[in-house]
């Protein structure tokens, strides 16, 4: 067998074996991204009727939540006003806006097991790639189409779009609203609080 310069065989085959792992990896389209990520959701679940402990519930929000940009949906929902924030301030609002966002999705999570998904084909906007969803919960149907951004081989959610209406858009236009009459401080404020911040598209499930 033919090996690199003193290379042992069986490490050949690991390194082939990695190659082609990164390989696949990379091979795989937003749609196959979105669907394991709802397989994994739904793996972790308990069982019907039992409550979630707090490790479980951490673990879930950590699988709901990996595949969203949430840094890049923050500096997009605020807009201009991130290069006018000094850096201290904007982890504040950063940690503050990840926060909430696991929050809602943490209540959310209850809909998985009576959630079911029709995945539709894949379109292309520049560079980015929508996937068309339709969620039916409790026997109401929303439409749902996830943009995705493929970074370094790995999918990332980067707005989530609830019956044509862009999550980020919608946090924009809250975001400045309170920015306006509150501030900065404000801002934040709501968001590490329980304080009303967006009547965004998620109350169907735009966290998924």
């Amino acid at each position: 067998m033919f090996t690199l310069s003193g290379a042992r065989p069986t490490n050949v085959r690991a390194l082939v074996l990695s190659l082609l792992l990164a390989a696949t990896a990379q091979a795989e389209t937003a749609t196959e991204a979105l669907k394991a990520r709802d397989g994994e959701i739904r793996a972790a679940l308990p069982k019907a009727g039992t409550e979630p402990s707090p490790e479980t519930r951490k673990k879930l929000e950590n699988i709901v939540t990996k595949a969203v940009d949430l840094e890049g949906m923050a500096k997009s929902a605020l807009g201009k006003t991130w290069a006018e924030t000094p850096p201290a301030k904007r982890k504040k609002f950063l940690d503050a806006f990840v926060g909430r966002f696991r929050k809602a999705t943490g209540e959310q999570l209850d809909q998985y097991r009576s959630t079911e998904v029709k995945y539709f084909p894949e379109k292309k906007d520049d560079d980015d790639t929508i996937v068309p969803t339709e969620v039916t919960v409790k026997g109401e149907p929303t439409h749902i189409d996830y943009r995705m951004r493929n970074e370094a081989g790995t999918w990332r959610i980067v707005d989530i779009v609830v019956d044509d209406v862009s999550t980020v858009e919608n946090y924009r236009s809250s975001f400045n609203r309170i920015i306006k009459k509150e501030g900065m401080d404000g801002l934040i404020s709501r968001l590490s609080g329980s304080g009303k911040v967006a009547e965004s598209g998620g109350s169907k499930g735009s966290s998924r």
